[in-house]
């Protein structure tokens, strides 16, 4: 495999070696015999050339088309991967323009502005009843869990996706590391928190085969200290409104 993989890089000096290797091994045991003027001759010494290198060049010149072949393959197959990566990443982008919210004065919002207003309410729950983010998080969940199931869902087959597919296209740990990035810049810190929130929960599901990859970490930027263990204090009016809605 290491010298196909060097033919593949370097044709041309493996071609240039084997007509100095050979020009060599010809003039080192015919060192002390004399040019010969005859045509015969001369057509002898490039018959044995010929037989010798021809062998060689079609073994390159075969490495070369399937590596071709193989780099071609490798391509359509990357192709159809971000095809389907980007169709997944827009996608989500659909799914959270979905997610709605009625407010009292008739206001409608959407996408993640309904996150910060799902996790505020969730702070609100964990007040008012004085239980941690966690437990209030699944009571949020009996009464909204419905709008936003399938948002979760859809994070998930994203990650999951780079990480199956990133395998079977043979993708670096850098290429899967380059994807996910791109999947988890387009979460904002409402939408990691409640994603974190939804994973550490009883609706975990199989997301323990991503947080098992080392280069996904969906959750390295969440400012847990802030959002999570020392969330903003909600004021007791707005949290009254937002518990009801």
């Amino acid at each position: 495999m290491k010298i196909a993989n060097m033919l593949i890089r370097y044709p041309f000096r493996f071609g240039v070696s084997a007509i100095v290797v050979l020009l060599g091994a010809f003039a080192l045991n015919f060192r002390k015999a004399d040019i010969s003027n005859a045509v015969a001759e001369w057509g002898q010494f490039g018959d044995y050339m010929g037989g010798l290198l021809n062998p060689i060049f079609g073994l390159i010149s075969v490495v070369l088309v399937a590596a071709t072949l193989r780099s071609q393959t490798q391509a359509a197959k990357l192709q159809a991967f971000e095809h389907q990566f980007f169709t997944l990443l827009s996608l989500h982008d659909s799914v959270l323009q979905s997610i709605d919210r009625k407010m009292k004065d008739k206001t409608v919002i959407y996408g993640r502005d309904c996150f910060r207003l799902f996790y505020r309410k969730i702070v609100s729950i964990s007040q008012k009843d004085r239980v941690p983010l966690t437990t209030a998080y699944q009571r949020f969940l009996e009464m909204d869990g419905w709008e936003i199931e399938h948002y979760f869902r859809t994070v998930y087959h994203l990650f999951k996706y780079v990480k199956d597919q990133g395998a079977e296209i043979g993708a670096a740990a850098v290429q899967r590391k380059r994807y996910y990035d791109l999947i988890k810049s387009q979460l904002s810190q409402y939408e990691i928190v409640l994603l974190w929130l939804n994973v550490e929960g009883v609706n975990r599901g199989n997301w323990d085969s991503v947080l098992a990859d080392s280069e996904a970490k969906p959750f390295e930027h969440l400012n847990k200290g802030n959002l999570v263990e020392n969330p903003p204090a909600v004021p007791d009016e707005e949290a009254d409104e937002l518990t009801s809605l």
